[in-house]
């Protein structure tokens, strides 16, 4: 039996998010194994909320911190995208793959370590520029999906869940090639400073209100148990998504993780997230 197109997607997305996760532990080895790389990771200034900028750490083990919880939350995500995948498999619903689409971005947080490798050795700086926006081209993608999310909960008709996907990427990669980015400046979070941040706030913003503000519409419109249950993971993944991207000390970011992993059992821990659980899969 020849495997469908979702299950060759899920399959090159998990290998993909695999290598990801070996890739940044691998990174951790070699800047700790090379003192030289790793103390010129030590005094980069840190990007804050709201792209407000303090003094630096004055400790390279920031870098190692950033990459080990990019490690950890993407290891969290392939957890929930393995459990989603099996609900979908049970009971198709278009919500699931949006979520799933989410999730897998998180792993793309990982490219952080080859760009921190990069920048410290001061070498091929164009490739670790373009890993920055690998990583907010991530960020974006996965805040999309997330609004997709919540329009499915609203029960958008459409169905070609294949040709959104595709949508979705070649908008968030268009997103991220449009934002200009500072080579001169690189920050703590590991990855270099942005031209016009203003913009990026103003997206990112956008993008998280309508996220929340689509599932809560769902859950007092449409009524079903599950609903409340969806909107409240979907406010939580926002909340992690921000910690993640821009924590760099110890505390804020082991409760980043820990958030993000009650997120991710409140989302499938009963799959009545507002997307119909269809008998069959959506056509197309």
């Amino acid at each position: 039996m020849r495997p469908s197109a979702g299950a060759l997607a899920f399959t090159a997305a998990t290998v993909i998010l695999l290598l990801l996760v070996l890739g940044a532990a691998l990174g951790i080895v070699v800047l700790a194994a090379t003192p030289a790389d790793l103390a010129a990771l030590r005094d980069l200034p840190r990007n804050t909320w709201w792209f407000t900028y303090r003094d630096s750490l004055d400790s390279p083990s920031a870098a190692l911190w950033r990459i080990g919880a990019a490690v950890i939350a993407s290891l969290i995500s392939l957890a929930g995208v393995l459990r989603a995948w099996s609900r979908w498999r049970r009971s198709p619903s278009p919500v699931i793959p949006f979520v799933m689409l989410f999730l897998f971005t998180l792993g793309l947080e990982c490219l952080r370590a080859p760009s921190a490798l990069l920048a410290a050795s001061d070498s091929f700086l164009p490739l670790s520029v373009l890993l920055t926006r690998v990583v907010y081209w991530g960020r974006f993608l996965g805040l999309l999906s997330l609004v997709l999310a919540g329009v499915y909960c609203l029960e958008m008709k459409y169905r070609r869940l294949e040709v959104l996907g595709a949508a979705l990427m070649l908008l968030a990669f268009a997103m991220a090639a449009y934002i200009p980015v500072d080579r001169t400046v690189f920050l703590s979070q590991l990855t270099w400073k942005l031209g016009d941040e203003q913009t990026v706030w103003f997206l990112n913003a956008a993008l998280e209100a309508l996220a929340v503000l689509t599932c809560v519409a769902a859950a007092i419109t449409r009524r079903q148990p599950g609903l409340p249950r969806f909107a409240v993971a979907v406010a939580l993944f926002v909340v992690t998504r921000e910690v993640e991207f821009f924590a760099v000390q110890p505390v804020p970011v082991v409760l980043g993780l820990a958030a993000q992993a009650a997120a991710t059992v409140l989302c499938l821990s009963r799959w009545g997230d507002g997307g119909r659980s269809d008998p069959r899969p959506p056509a197309g």
